[in-house]
């Protein structure tokens, strides 16, 4: 039996992710049974395509797509008037059909992804640690923080991108860990990947560095060698074939995006060109020509948008935005939404809070900090390295925090807690690549010790997950209930009497 298990540990491994992932995202995620943060917008966007309106919006399509086809799949409001979602790019609670609508089919998308994602996860850290038991452990930091929950379970984009963003990273890991060299077809379908995560949310171009991780690894003898010619050699094979396949997916999208846009909406014509008004009118939506029109206003659309979005100003009242510099200790929280109730004098809250979990954010932080320090002490002070393979893997992906958060960094706009959720599952990585570089003799032992501590780590994440859990799913707590919560002053956590 023992034999059993072992030869099978990591199917048993998934299927227990698999589990214990669906049960912490998809179930009852219709709930609240209310428009929350911006879900006002994308389910807007989402009915825009069922019924054939065109529109333009500041983020790219593939997640508004995904939630239109689910929701015409699931068909739960086929018998409800949503057309008040077409004259509007905000849905408010007066453009609901009398009753309500159903939200299972515009958050199935996000959620089921997210729930999946998980099992990316485990395949990169396995990849990268030879570790199943770390790579399980490790797993749990994505599916128990509830900044990742609470956005994975609702109709917005997180969860979507954060499946494409892991599907990459599992596979240049994959094509890194192979015993065969890179192969040219492996960079256009690792293109494919990371074109698919653009194509929901742009922010998600920091992957084109796993190109760079990727030749690295390729040409590391020309790159000891500093042999230039073949070095050029390889670049100019392997940068249009990489490079062309992520342009060519994000195109393909903003094509289905365009092509579905057959009339032009009574309340907004997004400053659409002439051209491509005259072409939707004609009904030529799916020509090329169109096509070229129509993508210049969409690029055009999506960069005035972004000129005009206010700064973060926290002297504003009812300030949601948050300065990047205070994300890893989670700040700032926000109240996506609250109902209340009283009974004999005692008020019930429900609230609908984007809080993190704070052993998750703070062991990433914790990690990050150890990772730099690594990396200094043997670039800057050429201390020897126990593992050459740990170490690397560290440095890739301590580079792709860094990166994101350097380019976070440089725009003025106002920015939220939750555009910290793709650094920190870049962080929850890296974590577990950390904590198997200094534990590397006790894991190589299997020291009882070293996993037992692990298990309470996560034990312990685990729980705090649960207490801030009426946060994440809106359960009921009284005013005491919440004093209990308020952690840190810097979250801003505001009680409702």
């Amino acid at each position: 039996m023992r034999s059993f298990i072992k030869h099978h540990l990591t199917r048993f491994y998934l299927l227990l992710l698999l589990l214990v992932s669906a049960a912490v995202y998809i179930t009852g995620y219709g709930q609240p049974n209310a428009l929350f943060w911006d879900e006002n917008y994308h389910i807007s966007s989402a009915e825009k395509y069922i019924e054939g309106v065109m529109y333009m919006e500041p983020h790219p399509p593939l997640g508004k797509l995904l939630m239109a086809a689910s929701e015409k799949l699931l068909a739960l409001n086929a018998d409800k008037d949503k057309s008040a979602f077409t004259r509007t790019d905000y849905v408010r609670d007066n453009d609901l059909p009398d009753g309500g609508i159903s939200y299972y089919g515009f958050r199935l998308p996000s959620t089921v992804l997210m729930a999946l994602s998980a099992l990316f996860m485990f395949g990169i850290i396995r990849r990268t640690t030879g570790n199943p038991h770390v790579a399980l452990a490790f797993c749990f930091f994505l599916i128990f923080d509830n900044a990742l929950v609470i956005h994975a379970r609702s109709a917005m984009l997180e969860g979507i991108q954060l499946f494409f963003i892991l599907a990459s990273l599992y596979y240049a890991v994959r094509i890194v860990t192979s015993k065969q060299g890179p192969k040219l077809f492996q960079y256009a379908l690792l293109g494919v990947l990371i074109g698919l995560a653009v194509a929901v949310k742009v922010n998600a171009l920091v992957l084109l560095l796993l190109f760079v991780l990727v030749y690295g690894v390729d040409q590391w003898p020309a790159i000891k060698a500093f042999n230039m010619l073949e070095l050029g050699k390889r670049l100019a094979t392997t940068v249009p074939v990489a490079v062309a396949p992520v342009a060519l997916t994000f195109f393909a999208v903003f094509y289905i995006h365009i092509g579905l846009g057959g009339q032009i909406s009574p309340h907004k014509n997004y400053d659409a060109s002439e051209a491509y008004q005259q072409a939707i009118k004609a009904g030529n939506t799916w020509s090329p020509s169109t096509f070229v029109v129509a993508m210049q206003d969409n690029l055009r659309y999506m960069s005035s948008y972004a000129d005009g979005v206010p700064r973060l100003d926290v002297c504003k009242e009812g300030e949601n935005g948050s300065a990047a510099i205070g994300w890893p200790l989670a700040t700032k929280t926000i109240n996506y939404r609250w109902s209340k109730r009283s009974v004999d004098g005692t008020t019930y809250v429900r609230y609908h809070n984007l809080v993190a979990n704070p052993v998750v954010w703070f062991s990433v932080l914790a990690g990050m900090i150890l990772s730099v320090g690594l990396i200094i002490s043997r670039f800057i002070y050429n201390n020897p390295v126990k593992d050459k393979g740990l170490f690397y893997w560290i440095c890739g992906f301590s580079g792709l925090y860094l990166s994101y958060m350097t380019a976070i960094l440089q725009i003025e706009r106002v920015m939220y807690m939750y555009h910290y959720l793709v650094p920190l599952v870049f962080g929850i990585i890296n974590l577990a690549l950390v904590f198997s570089y200094i534990f590397r003799e006790q894991l190589l032992a299997s020291s009882r010790h070293t996993y037992i501590n692990l298990g309470l780590l996560v034990a312990f994440t685990v729980g705090v997950f649960f207490v801030f859990a009426p946060f994440t799913y809106s359960w009921e707590l009284t005013e005491a209930q919440f004093e209990l919560r308020d952690w840190f002053a810097y979250w801003k956590l505001q009680v409702v009497r």
